[in-house]
Parts: C-alpha cells; sequence; structure tokens
C-alpha cells in the first residue's frame, strides 16, 4: 500500500482500532491476570492541536510523510502494560525531543540520522529515517548501534499490532526487530 493519502489514512484507522480492541480485551482481566492495576493502556486519537503538530512534524527535513500521516489520526499509543511497554511518542514529543537531543545518528543505516519516535518500557529507542525505515537501539541508550526493524511505516504499525495481539492472547512478549 501506498503510505500516504486517505487511503493509508484509513489504514492507520483500522490499525488504531485493532489495538484499541485488542488493548480493551486486556484490561478486562487485567488486574485479575497480573496481580495488580493496570496503568493507561490506549491509543490516543489525534485532535485539531495534535493535526497541526503533524504538520510541524512533517516539515522537518527528516520527517517521513507517512509518519506524519500516522500523526494526523493517531496522536500518540501508551502500552506500559504490553509485554515491556510499547510506546509512540506523540508529534509534539518527536519534536521537542529533537530540540533537545537533535537527530539520532545511525551509525550503519543508509540514511544515517532520523527522529526518535518511540519506545519500549525497557529503554530501548525506535527512530524513524526520512525514507520511513524504524530501526530500534540495540541497548537503552540513543548513543549506540542501531539495527533496522522496519522499511516501511506500514511494517513497523504492523509488527507492533502483532506484538500487542501476542501478548494479549497469550501473553507472549514479542521483541520488535529484524527477524
Amino acid at each position: 500500500m501506498a503510505e500516504n493519502g486517505e487511503q493509508w489514512c484509513d489504514w492507520v484507522r483500522h490499525w488504531a482500532t485493532d489495538i484499541d480492541a485488542a488493548v480493551s480485551s486486556m484490561m478486562a482481566t487485567f488486574e485479575a491476570d497480573y496481580g495488580y492495576p493496570a496503568g493507561v493502556n490506549e491509543v490516543r486519537w489525534a485532535t485539531a492541536g495534535d493535526r497541526v503538530d503533524a504538520e510541524r512534524y512533517r516539515s522537518d527535513p527528516l520527517a517521513s510523510g507517512p509518519m506524519a500521516d500516522f500523526y494526523t489520526v493517531v496522536a500518540e499509543v501508551s502500552l506500559p502494560d504490553v509485554g515491556n511497554g510499547i510506546f509512540i511518542h506523540s508529534a509534539a514529543s518527536a519534536l521537542a525531543l529533537r530540540d533537545e537531543i537533535g537527530y539520532v545518528f545511525l551509525p550503519r543505516a543508509d540514511d544515517p540520522h532520523g527522529l526518535l519516535i518511540g519506545s519500549t518500557g525497557g529503554g530501548i529507542q525506535f527512530v524513524m529515517d526520512w525514507a520511513g525505515c524504524v530501526h530500534r537501539s540495540i541497548s537503552a541508550s540513543l548513543d549506540g548501534d542501531f539495527e533496522q526493524v522496519a522499511c516501511t511505516t506500514e511494517q513497523f504499525l504492523t509488527q507492533l499490532r502483532y506484538a500487542v495481539s501476542e501478548f494479549v492472547t497469550d501473553n507472549r512478549i514479542v521483541v520488535l526487530d529484524n527477524s
């Protein structure tokens, strides 16, 4: 699928609805299953203000167009109780991190710089280059090495949906990586 236009936004809406449904089923029995209350696990849908931030994100020279389009539909994803935690930062957060730390250096990537777009609860960082490839840190640091985990935004989101589904269905933690 071409990751632009209304068809892409429809795909993102469907993806977000799938994540919401899986998380809702997990939340129904979470405390009974794990013995403690769940945190806030949600896909936060974009508001008008978030769409303004998405356009600011789009204007960054290293921003991926499909990720900017994602941000026009979904503001952020916070899943602290899924596996080790999975987070997609908001466009405003990605830009604030860029302003604070600069672009992230991806030493082995074809495109050596990117924007920090997410993380895990264990500190693994997800960085997207301008072409839409997603790279994950090898360690809980932005100063180390990175490996590419997805060639497109769609592939990354598909992996994330699979990780959520596997955790909710089988309590299995899926590491987002290139395998």
